[in-house]
């Protein structure tokens, strides 16, 4: 009777155990269901109205930083103050919730907040949940704010149920996509078999197989033998508890080497009731690798401490430490020979150091030391030391603040070093620097007045000259007025230029960077030129690259004055023979550039005037200069031009048989778009019954001005200042104005500013010899419509009336 009792006790005991197995089980799935699952989900204690649970889902849904955090929170805290019906969001939870404890689940679609304040939409489910005494709510949520949107696209769209298939693939297609392109590996196993049923792009990259191969061969041919042991572990693992890992071993390569790996993993079944182990690998040979020079990197550390030390010694610099909880400051070796004590010298105490700084340095220093401490700044600072014997040193200091596990500062570690000499020097040049920066500003400044008091008369010169074209001249005249308009350009290219040298010296000289046409660049030298060349009776050629495609980016000013410059060097050098400008498209650093090759068959250089030819005022020899005359210059510029744009030049000659020089310009290609440009007209404007009034104080620039206009048919006045202006067209109607900047009186940009407030419809255009760019730009931001420079050009003067005609 007593064996047949027990052997009853023991047949319960083994069907309660197999109970308590299964209830484990079923608990442990469902919480790991419950954790993983991508809805949201929490439970609320309808006792206190709080979060006792939830998964990770919820807590990024809601965009909460925790698990700690979200269990703080209310479900107000979750929820705008009303829902778009209109009605309370408390008032309707708390419907919703007593509707589930009486009628069982409820589903409902509700409005969430996150933390940041933006809301979105929701499915949520309500289920009671009383367990003895206490009643909950589950509460299960998914973020359906793509779901609705797509309801809203299908309803406006009268879509059918396609697209639902169509977005469920795209999502799918998303996932699968992830998962492929993941930077680390994935396997899909058999847990009954082993077969390997999914891997990756990355699983298949540092394995070297893919999927039929790692089916066809031998489980061991892909992970060493001698892991059976720990495979075993891990599988056990993986039944008891559905994962296994993070463990670590090696995959033998298919090109057979052996290399480090780090798994983990979980047990997953299907619906139908099949078992798979998803395993993520990570390849951890660079990892590997890493930690093995750490190991290397602590062994050189002390040697470094050491050089370090000896550094420390050879630069003079100090090292010290402040401890913020005990106030005691220690300092080494060079610190005290940096203040000029001796460590008996010294108290060990912060006030120490406060009391060997200056007096005048000390409050910023301190300053700057705890606002570094508060972890509001850095401690970088530079103050005065005074020694015990009088002498005043500067110091430069640094620092870093170390924190406790708290994040409060609890040491400060730093360095001094003198920089006495360094501050010195610093200011000795410092005032060298202003100095020339004054000269600099000086000279600027002389050259721009230099510049506007010889274009003033040079306006008349090649005014006049201008005029003269126009009349009927003695036989013999003419050539004598041509050679009197040359020269007057050569001296306006002689101050140009030197206007240009003072920029690019002073490195004031910018670049604009706008699409233009080279070949539009080359037509215009060949027209500046052509004079000079049909003169001379020799030939002027332009030879472009068939595989030439127009079109570049760049200042196309500043491209042309390159070009122009070393044509019209050819064009002077060259008596006889030919001038060829030849145009291709080459690389320069791997990148496209332009290249335009000058040749000229003219008197050629020697190698002497070759080497120095790219000076500054510098010229083959005085004959040169004396017989073609220039500044020496005009090739200086245009190799600063050239190496401002970063391109290159380089030149070839002989004597008696020509130049050649070589320009390759790394400028970008782009495509050539129909603008509105304006093209100068060829003739001048009919300004028939159109007022004019000139405000000009030179009495020969009237004159030139008046007789420029008199075939333009326009009524002229001409006052002597800005005053007379601002008077004269308060008096009268005007259609235009052309006003000079510098008047006696009231300057021309004072007029402007009167003349605009009392009617801004009428164009200003100023009249000026001031030319820089810097200027030009100027009186176009003030509100002046064009600019026309003086000496004033004819064609120029006549085709900016014409586009205000």
């Amino acid at each position: 009777m007593k064996q047949s009792r027990l052997a009853f006790l023991e047949k319960e005991n083994k069907k309660l155990k197999s109970q308590l197995e299964c209830v484990t089980f079923e608990r442990d799935k469902y919480k790991m269901l419950f954790d993983a699952s991508a809805d949201a989900l929490s439970i609320i204690d309808l006792k206190s109205g709080k979060f006792v649970e939830c998964n990770q889902s919820a807590v990024q849904m809601h965009g909460v930083a925790s698990k700690a955090q979200f269990l703080t929170l209310k479900p107000s805290d979750l929820s705008p103050e009303c829902q778009p019906c209109g009605g309370s969001s408390e008032a309707l939870a708390i419907a919703h919730i007593e509707k589930a404890c009486n009628d069982g689940a409820e589903l409902f679609q509700w409005f969430h907040t996150r933390l940041d304040g933006s809301a979105f939409p929701c499915l949520v489910s309500l289920t009671a949940i009383h367990l003895k005494a206490e009643s909950f709510i589950l509460a299960i949520g998914r973020d359906i704010s793509q779901l609705v949107e797509t309801q809203e696209k299908l309803s406006a769209a009268l879509t059918d149920l396609k697209l639902y298939e169509s977005a469920y693939q795209k999502e799918k297609k998303k996932f699968e996509t992830f998962v492929d392109l993941a930077p680390i590996g994935i396997a899909i196993n058999s847990f009954d078999t082993g077969a390997f049923v999914y891997v990756n792009r990355e699983f298949g990259r540092f394995t070297g197989y893919n999927l039929d191969e790692l089916n066809q061969m031998d489980y061991w041919a892909l992970t060493p033998e001698n892991y059976q042991i720990q495979e075993e572990t891990q599988l056990a693992s993986l039944a008891q508890t559905g994962r296994y890992g993070p463990y670590q071993k090696e995959y033998i390569h298919k090109k057979g080497h052996h290399y480090p790996v780090l798994l983990s993993g979980i047990k997953i079944t299907d619906e139908q009731g099949e078992s798979f182990i998803w395993s993520v690998v990570q390849d951890i040979s660079e990892q590997k690798v890493i930690e093995k020079q750490l190991v290397n990197a602590k062994k050189q550390a002390d040697a470094t401490a050491r050089t370090m030390q000896l550094a420390n010694d050879s630069a003079g610099i100090g090292v010290w430490e402040w401890d913020l909880v005990s106030n005691d400051l220690i300092w080494d070796e060079w610190m005290y020979k940096l203040y000029g004590v001796s460590p008996e010298q010294f108290s060990g105490a912060f006030d120490a150091w406060v009391s060997s700084v200056h007096p005048d340095d000390i409050d910023d220093a301190k300053a700057e030391l705890f606002s570094a401490i508060e972890g509001r700044g850095q401690y970088n600072p530079e103050f005065r030391v005074i020694h015990p014997n009088g002498d005043i040193r500067t110091i430069k200091a640094s620092a870093e603040v170390l924190l406790d596990e708290h994040g409060q500062a609890v040491k400060v570690v730093g360095v001094n070093y003198d920089v006495t000499e360094k501050v010195s020097t610093m200011a000795r040049l410092a005032k060298a620097k202003l100095a020339a920066e004054n000269a600099a500003r000086a000279k600027s400044e002389f050259l721009s007045n230099m510049s506007h008091e010889i274009r003033t008369p040079m306006n008349a010169i090649l005014g006049g000259l201008q005029l003269l074209r126009s009349a009927s001249l003695e036989e013999g005249l003419g050539t004598i007025l041509d050679n009197a308009t040359y020269s007057a350009k050569s001296l306006l290219t002689i101050i140009n230029d030197i206007l240009d040298y003072s920029k690019i010296e002073s490195n004031k000289l910018e670049l604009e960077q706008a699409p233009f046409s080279l070949i539009k660049v080359l037509d215009s030298i060949k027209y500046d030129l052509d004079s000079q060349v049909s003169n001379k009776g020799i030939k002027f050629l332009i030879s472009i690259d068939q595989h030439f495609v127009d079109g570049w980016l760049g200042d196309f000013v500043r491209v042309k004055q390159i070009f122009l410059n070393l044509a019209s060097n050819a064009v002077k050098f060259t008596n006889e023979g030919r001038i060829e400008l030849k145009v291709a498209v080459t690389e320069l650093n791997q990148h496209q550039a332009l290249a335009i090759t000058v040749i000229d068959t003219g008197i050629g250089m020697d190698e002497a005037a070759q080497k120095k030819i790219f000076e500054r005022f510098s010229q083959a020899d005085t004959s040169t200069t004396r017989q073609y005359g220039g500044t020496g210059l005009g090739m200086s510029i245009t190799n600063s031009l050239v190496t401002l744009m970063q391109g290159t030049i380089e030149l070839t000659s002989v004597i008696n048989k020509g130049t050649s020089v070589h320009v390759v310009l790394p400028l970008k290609q782009v495509a050539l778009v129909a603008n509105n440009e304006h093209v100068a007209t060829q003739f001048v404007p009919d300004m028939g019954g159109r007022k004019i009034l000139i405000a000009e104080d030179n009495k020969i620039n009237q004159i030139v001005i008046q007789t420029m206009l008199k075939a333009t048919q326009a009524d002229v006045t001409i006052v002597d200042n800005g005053l007379l202006a601002v008077e004269a067209f308060a008096a009268h109607h005007f259609d235009l104005v052309l006003m000079d900047i510098h008047m006696p009186e009231m300057d021309g940009i004072e007029a402007q500013k009167k003349i605009k407030q009392m009617n801004d419809q009428v164009p200003i255009i100023a009249l000026t010899a001031n030319v820089m760019a810097n200027h030009v730009a100027a009186y176009l931001n003030q509100g002046f419509v064009a600019h026309i420079g003086k000496p004033i050009d004819m064609q120029n003067l006549f085709d900016v009336l014409q586009r205000y005609n």
